[in-house]
């Protein structure tokens, strides 16, 4: 008789009516990730360049290596939260996670652009506090909107590219008209707590919140869904090393101009920000197109879901491969790849999750899949220096590298 009221309650389950958007849970992710874009691209290498330094010295390499900060913040607080904050809801660590957030994004503009305190310590805690807040933000996230169903998980996690699209699109294209870099910082920290209020109206609460078992529960009851989540861990993986890897190739080419289709040669020259602002295009349609289109796939087998993650995979070894080849014209098409293999991943997890993990499991299956992919993060991010170096044998020119 259980079996069979179970079965029941299923079916009443798949015959209701799917709960309507809330298109808005796409502004508190995009808030978040606009913190994330200050780490990364553009407005990493302003950062940089406030500091005072340049390529190739000790300060390059400890900036570098203080800039995975970012990473060692999101690794150890993707489990960790399930320790520190073990007596707190989920809805709660969303509140805490955003404030960490806004207290590392302040700190380039308050303490080193306008105080001009010139410490590449700075860098290491700023981008430790934002990983932190970012490591707990989006596994407890994606855990609180789970009830509001499909259709609003799959808008609200566009929100990450969109995120790095304002930055790293309008953001850059503005500043190549004058805008101060410094402007942005201002702007993401202004948006956050408008992300933060609209979380707090609009977020499950109470009887609608999902209710998660205890982290050390879920890994004692590993066996119920851990196994089917070890293809989405090594796809994860995967896509954050090379994701992370990015600035290898930023770094690649220096402003003001980009030689298109000879690394050699000074002629066929694009401005460095507006072949940038296009490259951020590609990348944000790459990883949010694909992300509407995954999360919407049926994954009936694992054998079906093996081949989607197999596909997305080569994707990203196959964009890899065309950066290597350090011609700036193919660069667009090459990030493009790898980003649509990351979203691909992104929502077909997002699909797993929600129809084959249990839902007490549901927050604990987030946390060690975003714990893999920030393993992969790290290892991309401090090889930074040694895949430019590596793509940069015998490209050198005027221009590049």
């Amino acid at each position: 008789m259980p079996k069979l009221e179970e079965k029941e309650v299923e079916q009443q389950a798949a015959n209701q009516e799917p709960p309507p958007p809330r298109r808005v849970m796409l502004l508190v992710m995009l808030c978040m990730f606009q913190g994330y874009a200050s780490m990364v691209g553009p407005l990493q290498s302003a950062y940089k360049h406030e500091l005072g330094i340049t390529h190739g010295t000790d300060a390059a390499h400890a900036f570098t290596q203080a800039a995975v900060g970012v990473h060692y913040g999101k690794l150890v607080a993707r489990l960790g939260h399930n320790v520190f904050f073990a007596c707190l809801s989920p809805w709660t660590r969303v509140i805490i996670a955003m404030c960490f957030m806004l207290i590392g994004v302040l700190i380039p503009p308050v303490l080193v652009f306008s105080a001009g305190w010139h410490w590449v310590g700075t860098v290491f805690i700023a981008y430790m506090l934002s990983g932190l807040g970012l490591g707990i933000f989006e596994v407890t996230f994606l855990s609180v909107i789970t009830p509001l169903g499909k259709a609003t998980k799959s808008w609200a996690i566009i929100g990450c590219p969109a995120g790095f699209a304002t930055i790293n699109i309008l953001g850059l294209t503005l500043s190549s008209f004058g805008l101060p870099i410094v402007s942005l910082y201002w702007y993401i920290a202004a948006c956050l707590p408008m992300g933060l209020a609209i979380f707090l109206m609009y977020a499950p609460r109470g009887q609608t919140e999902l209710k998660t078992a205890n982290f050390g529960v879920s890994l004692r009851q590993a066996s119920q869904w851990m196994p089917g989540m070890v293809p989405f861990f090594a796809a994860q993986f995967l896509s954050h090393f090379a994701m992370e890897n990015w600035p290898a190739i930023f770094y690649m080419f220096h402003p003001p101009m980009v030689p298109l289709f000879n690394p050699k040669s000074d002629e066929h020259l694009m401005k460095w920000g507006q072949f940038f602002a296009i490259t951020y295009i590609f990348i944000f349609l790459g990883d949010s197109i694909s992300r509407r289109i995954a999360i919407y796939l049926s994954t009936p087998s694992l054998k079906k879901r093996l081949l989607y993650l197999g596909m997305a995979m080569v994707l990203i070894a196959l964009g890899l491969y065309l950066e290597s080849l350090a011609i700036a014209i193919i660069i667009p098409l090459a990030i493009f790849m790898i980003f649509w293999g990351n979203g691909t991943i992104y929502g077909l997890t997002a699909n797993h999750v929600d129809k084959q993990v249990p839902s007490e499991h549901n927050l604990a299956s987030y946390s060690c899949w975003c714990f893999i992919g920030d393993l992969g993060a790290i290892l991309g991010g401090i090889l930074v220096e040694n895949t430019h170096d590596l793509f940069c044998r015998g490209h050198e020119g005027p221009f590049e590298c």
